[in-house]
């Protein structure tokens, strides 16, 4: 059964834990990092430090320095405060019903997965075309692959419902996906505004899609192969089979006929009415009967 569409346009979403947590960290990593950068210890060390924690894409060992491709996902533009409360706020009123949803566990993971195939999906472009210099990104950081992949996937969850674009353009979340996908292929015109890169919010898309929904194309995928494996073990599902991965489908005769081919003795099971009703009365209610 499919849940009720949310109308995200009537009342200010309450976020779960996971969320609120999510909102408190990225808010204080841009007081923090506009901190480092300006004040303590200020440029160029400041500049330094802040530069720990992107993600360079034109480097081809990004290994070696594991945390960047995560960490860049939790910084914003120590410039200016308009990088950060766009992200609060799509991820405030995006993120509350797809945790309700959800829960908390999966939203995360959206985010997480959204921010390392965004950075993964810029590295792998950036060695492909490494004399292009709008996508070798030398310090790429910011979560708009979360945020980006947080809308594809309301949309999927919530084709029909109406959310307020801009808190004063009607839309639904089917056309809230084309808008999104519209706004990342803007970012390809005008690169300087996109500290995440112009590559990263495709992958942010690219996530949406396949986590959105439910059930999402990955699980219904994964379903399907779990499916495939239980056939092969046997030609028939039993229910043990269903509930315990480590159970083996046995498999049974269609003619009910046991080893050798020899029907199962049938035996008798007493209980029910006597075998004698005489003088008693067969009880109104069927169900008691053998």
């Amino acid at each position: 059964m499919a849940a009720e569409p949310s109308q995200l346009g009537i009342a200010l979403p309450r976020p779960g834990k996971a969320l609120r947590a999510m909102l408190v960290v990225l808010a204080a990593m841009s007081v923090v990092s506009a901190l480092v950068v300006h004040w303590i210890p200020g440029p160029p060390r400041g500049v330094e430090l802040f530069g720990l924690l992107t993600f360079d894409a034109g480097q081809r060992a990004f290994y070696m320095e594991p945390w960047r491709i995560v960490t860049s996902g939790l910084l914003t533009s120590p410039i200016g405060i308009s990088h950060t409360l766009f992200t609060l706020l799509g991820l405030y009123f995006l993120g509350a019903d797809l945790e309700r949803r959800w829960g908390g566990a999966r939203l995360l993971r959206l985010l997480l997965i959204a921010v390392v195939t965004g950075n993964l999906l810029a590295w792998g472009l950036a060695q492909v075309f490494p004399s292009s210099a709008v996508l070798r990104g030398d310090a790429l950081f910011g979560p708009e692959a979360a945020l980006v992949a947080t809308a594809v996937a309301w949309g999927r969850e919530n084709p029909t419902a109406q959310i307020r674009l801009f808190f004063f353009l009607p839309v639904t979340g089917t056309r809230l996906i084309w808008v999104t996908l519209g706004f990342c292929a803007l970012g390809l015109v005008y690169t300087q505004s996109q500290p995440e890169g112009v590559v990263a919010p495709f992958g942010g898309a690219l996530v949406g899609m396949l986590l959105g929904g439910t059930p999402s194309p990955v699980r219904r995928l994964f379903l399907r192969a779990r499916l495939g494996v239980m056939r092969k073990r046997g030609p028939v599902l039993t229910v043990e089979s269903l509930l315990d991965d480590d159970a083996t489908a046995r498999p049974v005769d269609k003619g009910g006929k046991g080893k050798g081919g020899k029907a199962p003795a049938l035996r008798v099971v007493y209980g029910g009415l006597e075998d004698d009703p005489e003088g008693k009365k067969a009880p109104k209610d069927k169900r008691w009967l053998n």
